[in-house]
């Protein structure tokens, strides 16, 4: 009987432990982006719209798998993110919005957006480790730019 249990035991910190490293958590494998290391380890990429005739903007992706708009864009916080370097496809997950499918209608104006998945509130992009910009919103969003540090 004790035997038992500690198989049953066994077996469920090997399934809890399985669940834990779906979606690429577990070692980071999947959080990872091609292209330069940010200096802080809590953050795979960042991604920044440069002020003009607006405030600017920046989009932080977290090595935990979660995405933040700050300067703009609130409302598509929060977020999450994925990277399949098999497919070199970027995947940003958004806040519900009733206007994603509609504000990204024109893929051909939004550089590097390959689809957008509006059941899942995902834009989908192409991204290499040599890209350098990635269209959202109608806003061009420039790689490994310096965010200015966030206050408050």
């Amino acid at each position: 009987m004790t035997c038992i249990k500690r198989a049953g035991a066994l077996a469920c910190a090997l399934a809890l432990a399985g669940c834990a490293g779906m979606g690429g958590n577990g070692d980071k494998a999947g959080m990872r982006m091609p292209g330069k290391t940010p200096a802080d380890a809590a953050v795979a990429a960042t991604w920044y719209n440069p002020p003009s005739e607006f405030p600017g903007i920046c989009l932080t992706q977290f090595s935990d798998g979660s995405l933040r708009f700050d300067g703009g864009f609130a409302f598509y916080n929060p977020g999450r993110w994925a990277y399949d370097a098999a497919r070199g496809e970027l995947r940003l997950a958004l806040a519900p919005t009733p206007s994603l499918e509609l504000s990204h209608a024109q893929i051909v104006q939004h550089q590097n957006l390959l689809r957008i998945e509006a059941d899942k509130n995902t834009l989908v992009y192409g991204v290499q480790a040599d890209t350098k910009a990635i269209g959202l919103g109608g806003f061009m969003f420039y790689r490994d730019m310096p965010c200015p540090p966030r206050r408050g």
